[in-house]
């Protein structure tokens, strides 16, 4: 069976103007894999290596040979990142004056492989679709014609493919929840001196797990796997002007209330981590999805977003595995989510920003991951907003004043041993000295 994909018209001119430069060029595919048919919303050019940003003279890259094979996986991690759930890396393409399809190019399988590999370091990040399969795209730069077919890097297997330019948008369903987190995570004593991005990986695979067997309740109702988003519009009785209005999820997570039959085993701890705030959902659909493919859509986008904020946050850090005591009471805030529109599409990728960073910050990594242009900052739209920490300091310093209470007692108690026995002594040295005055006299 021939694997199909289908994009917008706009995406074929962006190939054809980068054809004009008469340089080799390479990017990544951006999409919606499904069972019958590939939805493409983006072609992102990979930037150029940092070595190349570095030196006066940038030479024209001539031959996908030139490209390295870790800068286009690195590329395809950070586009992973700024991904909407149920939305992957599905292939590259590259622009070029020799034909690499005819045969397949065995830089394009080292490529391809090297993408695989890179997004499976970081299962959290859901960087590889069910369909291990990667659609490679080659247009020639000297007829504007162009060729399709896809890889397998799990097999090395070549199939044909067909990609088809449609003048029309592709018609998305919009759904929209917000993940509220508010959890004690205790550290047991023989775990305290793990780093914090060992804690903070444990705590991810616990909330990863629990969001696999929550429920999603789409517009406050219940729904069948196999029911098609496309029907959900249809079974409301509402007004036609709000059909186009975005599906509302709520999440549900279990709460296992059962008996315990087994001792309780009681564990000492020396710390714990608390995780609050909320995060921000919103992902794009194509009408024939189904709610199964909703609701893992909408897992992979809350896995994949926290995941996204903590690599980014490790970045920022300077880690010291032992540091002192002083360092154990402190707040982390990773960087907060915001969204901004594909030109010529509804569709909205994410990008995610520091605390005191502006719009202004994320019009220049779009430009440089994803290749877009946003004139207008309103475009960027801040829909988790600037934490307000106070509450978390307040938090931080009765905790610290709760210790130091915890601690008085015993003070208190060494204080009034320590002055029983300073009485006790003054009142012998007195016995003796009345002693010695009535002996004399």
């Amino acid at each position: 069976m021939v694997r199909s994909a289908v994009a917008e018209e706009s995406l074929l001119n962006y190939l054809v103007n980068l054809a004009k430069s008469d340089v080799c060029s390479v990017g990544l595919i951006l999409g919606q894999p499904s069972p019958t048919r590939d939805y493409v919303i983006h072609f992102a050019k990979t930037p150029p290596c940092d070595e190349d940003k570095q030196s006066l003279k940038v030479k024209p890259v001539r031959s996908i040979n030139d490209y390295l094979d870790v800068w286009v996986a690195d590329h395809a991690k950070h586009a992973t990142r700024m991904l909407p759930g149920g939305m992957y890396v599905l292939g590259i393409f590259v622009v070029s004056q020799d034909d690499l399809l005819a045969p397949f190019s065995p830089k394009i399988k080292s490529i391809l492989n090297k993408i695989h590999k890179q997004l499976s370091i970081n299962n959290f990040l859901h960087g590889n679709p069910d369909n291990s399969e990667r659609i490679v795209v080659n247009l020639s730069s000297k007829t504007l014609t162009y060729a399709i077919k896809c890889y397998d890097p799990t097999t090395s297997i070549v199939r044909p493919a067909e990609l088809k330019f449609q003048p029309k948008p592709t018609k998305w369903k919009q759904l929209e929840c917000r993940y509220e987190l508010n959890q004690v995570f205790p550290l047991p004593e023989n775990d305290i001196d793990f780093s914090l991005k060992q804690h903070m990986t444990d705590i991810m695979e616990m909330l990863k797990v629990n969001l696999k067997s929550a429920i999603f309740a789409l517009d406050g109702e219940i729904r069948e796997p196999d029911e098609h988003i496309e029907g959900l519009d249809k079974k409301k009785k509402l007004q036609t002007k709000l059909n186009d209005a975005p599906i509302s999820v709520s999440v549900y997570l279990p709460c296992d209330c059962k008996e315990i039959s087994q001792p309780v085993n009681v564990l000492n701890y020396g710390g714990h981590i608390k995780l609050t705030g909320q995060v921000a959902c919103k992902i794009w659909l194509n009408p024939k999805a189904t709610v199964r493919a909703a609701t893992k859509a909408l897992t992979e986008d809350l896995v994949r977003s926290l995941a996204a904020r903590l690599d980014m946050h490790w970045d920022s850090l300077i880690e010291e595995e032992h540091g002192s005591p002083e360092d154990t009471n402190s707040i982390h805030e990773p960087p907060r989510r915001v969204l901004v529109q594909l030109p010529n599409s509804e569709v909205t990728l994410s990008d995610y920003l520091f605390p005191g960073e502006g719009p202004q910050e994320a019009q220049i990594s779009l430009q440089e991951l994803l290749d877009i242009r946003v004139a207008e900052k309103d475009t960027i739209k801040d829909i988790e907003g600037q934490a307000d920490l106070v509450d978390m300091y307040n938090e931080t310093l009765e905790s610290e004043s709760h210790e130091g209470a915890g601690k008085q007692p015993e003070t208190s108690k060494m204080m009034y041993i320590l002055g029983l026995g300073v009485a006790f002594t003054v009142l012998v040295v007195s016995i003796i000295i009345h002693l010695l005055r009535t002996y004399y006299v």
